[in-house]
């Protein structure tokens, strides 16, 4: 009891003088959708995405298409409110002096700091204001930039029209899909290669890395996919592991995905779409 007494008591200390009790407080004026850019610092680590089109870009320190789902997460304090709100002055106090993490959203920063006792809000900077924020915001910037890349290997809009493998091809010919060398007695219908391909599409990697390789350093040991897109263009994957897990190097991004057995087992087998 005395200890919950003294922490009221520091909360009440410090607890910074609203200007208003009686409602809540919009952080910010931007709108989500005509966000061009975000930058994350944290503890000399910088993270850079940029729209383009429709889509999230991730620039630096790494390159890839981002994950759509996290940065919405991210803009989502733009919509945030807070029930009290202070002129942003004697910053040290709340931690916000030199603070752990800034956003920046478009040119507008917001500067995440401490927390206050007892309600666990957090006290974030922005357009010369102090506001209290959920915690949440702030467990939406990622720490690494790995963690903002999309778990998909195809983009929105990317559409195969070929894949290429050490020994069978599955192609799309005259509107339909078409797979060589078939096996003997195991044809397979349009619908199952259609599947098949869709299961491509729709894959979601239960894990990303980046390679500390590079392309040269592999191996010629390992096995390669060719995958040729609609419109031009197209991908290389190598195959770096099969079992227990299936390990896919992106080699123009670096970046491996990690999908578990069975998945794994589905992509790399047209035939699997049969059952078999």
């Amino acid at each position: 009891m005395l200890a919950a007494v003294a922490s009221l008591a520091v909360w009440v200390y410090f607890k910074p003088k609203p200007q208003n009790d009686s409602q809540e407080y919009r952080v910010s004026s931007q709108v989500a959708e005509n966000v061009q850019g975000l930058r994350i610092e944290r503890q000399g680590v910088e993270i850079v995405l940029q729209k383009i089109g429709e889509n999230w870009d991730l620039l630096e320190p790494i390159q890839g298409r981002a994950d759509e789902i996290k940065v919405g997460q991210i803009l989502e304090v733009l919509t945030a409110t807070s029930p009290r709100r202070f002129p942003a002055i004697d910053l040290e106090r709340f931690d916000l002096l030199h603070p752990a993490v800034r956003l920046y959203i478009d040119k507008d920063l917001f500067s995440f700091g401490g927390f206050v006792p007892i309600t666990n809000e957090q006290y974030v900077a922005n357009n010369g204001s102090i506001h209290l924020l959920a915690p949440r915001y702030a467990t939406m910037l990622a720490r690494q930039p790995i963690d903002l890349l999309s778990p998909r290997l195809f983009a929105q809009g990317e559409i195969p029209i070929g894949f290429e493998f050490e020994k069978v091809k599955v192609m799309e010919r005259d509107g339909g899909w078409r797979i060589a060398p078939e096996k003997p007695k195991a044809s397979l219908t349009q619908n199952e290669l259609i599947h098949w391909v869709q299961s491509w599409q729709q894959a979601y990697a239960a894990g990303l890395s980046l390679s500390t390789e590079r392309p040269n350093q592999i191996g010629d040991g390992k096995q390669g996919i060719k995958i040729t897109l609609r419109g031009g263009g197209g991908m290389q994957l190598t195959i770096l592991q099969q079992q227990p897990e299936l390990v896919l190097l992106r080699v123009d991004t670096g970046v491996r995905y990690r999908f578990p057995g069975e998945i794994g087992r589905r992509l790399l087998d047209p035939y699997t779409a049969a059952g078999g």
